[in-house]
């Protein structure tokens, strides 16, 4: 068997993470697929590369020699894709898709100041399949997305990713004086009884995902109001007339809309950087990447909640950026 980049990448995170586990969670398969691709490449090279240990996965003398040889290997191949991406910089601006609340003008800002970016252009859909059908038909560069942990493949081909958070909390926002507003979390099933505002159910995977979690715990979210704007929305929330799930990132606003987590967190969603491989950007993946990383930590004070989780352990789950 012939080793290609995807065995050198898979060692190298087996490596790193120190565990067959989450090196499957960084690399989007399943922990048996990974564990048989790794037995393939001992086959191939005649010798185990891994033992457990107590600290974990760790090489073997010839895993540690493969490994570094791993990553030589695709530290040149890296060098090489910038540089044919900066050779082939995009004559237009960098078109940025998803939805993702303030990280979308973060991250937009950021690439503005690029020497590689001639400029930035924003397309916001809160529908992420149809986000990353443009992504992947290239109309648009980059895409961040929220992705509800369902059953079934969501990314299409011809789309990378890297993991900005993987379990990010879905808060509520409501009114300042509304009677929920008054705990730090809000019982889940205490929702069913007061207005609430979203996508209308079945329409998106969101939609889908929230209405599982509901049944499983014989939740009934009673929902008249379906805004399309987001001024609407804040206004219904604003006037107490509704109840909305929101980001962890959404920032309090005084007098107008608390922000509060759900207590137990029973709905969460996994936030990703999605590219093209072998564009421009492609090339500076792992900067943009450690750009938006960066942001998100950045986004500390923004509401009691979010500080809460993150402290609580939010922040331990964040990628190295």
């Amino acid at each position: 068997m012939e080793l290609e980049l995807r065995h050198l990448r898979a060692l190298v995170a087996v490596a790193d993470a120190r565990s067959l586990s989450r090196a499957a969670r960084l690399l989007h398969v399943s922990q048996p697929a990974l564990s048989g691709l790794l037995g393939r490449v001992e086959r191939s090279v005649g010798g185990a590369l891994f033992v457990r240990s107590p600290s974990g996965c760790v090489p073997t003398r010839l895993g540690a020699d493969v490994v570094a040889e791993a990553r030589s290997v695709l530290a040149g191949v890296s060098a090489l894709t910038e540089r044919i991406g900066e050779r082939r910089a995009p004559a237009g601006p960098v078109r940025v898709g998803g939805y993702c609340g303030f990280l979308h003008l973060a991250v937009s800002r950021w690439l503005r100041e690029r020497p590689w970016s001639h400029g930035v252009s924003v397309h916001e859909d809160p529908d992420e399949s149809a986000t990353l059908a443009q992504l992947a038909a290239g109309r648009l560069d980059l895409a961040l997305v929220y992705l509800p942990p369902l059953p079934g493949a969501v990314i299409p081909e011809g789309v990378e990713t890297l993991v900005v958070h993987p379990r990010e909390p879905v808060f509520v926002i409501l009114s300042p004086d509304h009677p929920l507003a008054g705990t730090r979390a809000v019982p889940f099933a205490g929702l069913g009884e007061h207005p609430w505002a979203d996508d209308p159910p079945g329409t998106t995977r969101w939609s889908a995902y929230l209405q599982r979690v509901c049944r499983s715990r014989g939740v009934a979210l009673d929902q008249p109001h379906r805004p399309q704007c987001l001024a609407t929305l804040l206004d219904l929330v604003g006037a107490g007339m509704a109840v909305a799930p929101a980001l962890a990132t959404r920032r309090d606003q005084p007098g107008t809309i608390a922000v509060r987590a759900i207590e137990g967190a029973p709905l969460w969603q996994e936030l990703r950087l999605c590219y093209r491989p072998g564009t421009p950007v492609a090339a500076h993946a792992e900067e943009i990447h450690a750009a938006v990383v960066a942001s998100y930590a950045g986004r500390q004070g923004c509401s009691a909640a979010f500080d809460t989780w993150w402290h609580a352990g939010g922040r331990e789950l964040l990628p190295a950026g």
